[in-house]
């Protein structure tokens, strides 16, 4: 977020073994990982906090389509960011292309996760929270 966005993150306390399935609210953008680690990766962003962002980035308005943009392009880029960090560990994987949903009850799992992990952060000077929900199997 500082990076793309210019703000602060604030992570909460976060879960190492979040309940399944998982209900997240608002513009969320997934992204799967294959190889050593399967998995998904969720960004979910509540609708204020991904309206806000978007025009922090756009430096004025944004659109419905902006914000998806948005979402995918930041989900993509912290989506990365843990693949790095899991290859440098030795986990080697790639990244599918990020897609987006809208919606108020998007109920999420993975019945072969033996990793579900999730922690919500506040953005600064924005509205709303957003969710990092990530489930995944290692391969051995």
């Amino acid at each position: 977020m500082a990076t793309m966005v210019g703000v602060t993150a604030n992570p909460g306390t976060g879960n190492e073994n979040a309940p399944q399935p998982a209900c997240l609210v608002g513009v969320t953008g997934s992204i799967g990982l294959s190889g050593n680690v399967n998995g998904m990766v969720y960004t979910a962003f509540s609708y204020d906090l991904a309206k806000c962002v978007a025009e922090k980035i756009l430096g004025g308005s944004a659109s419905d389509q902006d914000i998806s943009d948005v979402v995918a392009e930041l989900t993509n880029m912290i989506t990365g960011n843990l693949k790095s960090q899991l290859c440098d560990s030795g986990f080697n994987c790639s990244l599918s292309i990020p897609s987006v949903v809208r919606g108020d009850d998007i109920q999420v799992s993975a019945k072969t996760a033996s990793v579900s992990v999730r922690n919500d952060y506040t953005i600064e000077d924005c509205p709303g929270n957003l969710v990092v929900q990530a489930f995944a199997a290692v391969e051995h």
